[in-house]
């Protein structure tokens, strides 16, 4: 399979890029390498057959429809995190996860990409009760 990871330099997607790629998958990680992004967190997959790193922002269309030509999936982990620092630069936080995943979506269409999984945290989805089974 061939996967476009968006955000896969943080920690979660890295270590869904190493599971992907330790399992046989094409994968092309692209990732603008903001403070949750680190190329230390893909370290090792570099020369292992079928990985590329992309190194751009999930706003950017033209280069995000260049690097997600002829894949078959998107996994969207690319996101502004902390809710801190979303008090400290909200213009940053609306750009990356509301333009940039708007963008992830329209550009998939538009490059005939039919299966995104948008992955996020209890900051979107909320807490879940004690007890409960959800």
């Amino acid at each position: 399979m061939r996967l476009l990871v968006t955000g896969g330099a943080g920690f979660i997607g890295a270590n869904f890029v190493h599971r992907a790629v330790g399992r046989g998958d094409e994968v092309t990680v692209y990732d603008a390498l903001t403070y949750a992004g680190n190329p230390a967190n893909l370290a090792g997959l570099e020369g292992s057959p079928g990985y590329r790193f992309v190194h751009a922002d999930v706003c950017d269309a033209p280069a995000l429809a260049d690097a997600m030509a002829g894949h078959d999936v998107v996994v969207h982990f690319a996101a502004e995190s902390h809710v801190d620092r979303s008090i400290s630069d909200a213009a940053r936080f609306v750009a990356t996860n509301c333009v940039g995943t708007a963008t992830v979506c329209q550009v998939a269409l538009d490059v005939g990409v039919d299966r995104l999984l948008h992955v996020s945290t209890d900051e979107v989805y909320g807490s879940i009760a004690e007890g409960s089974s959800a």
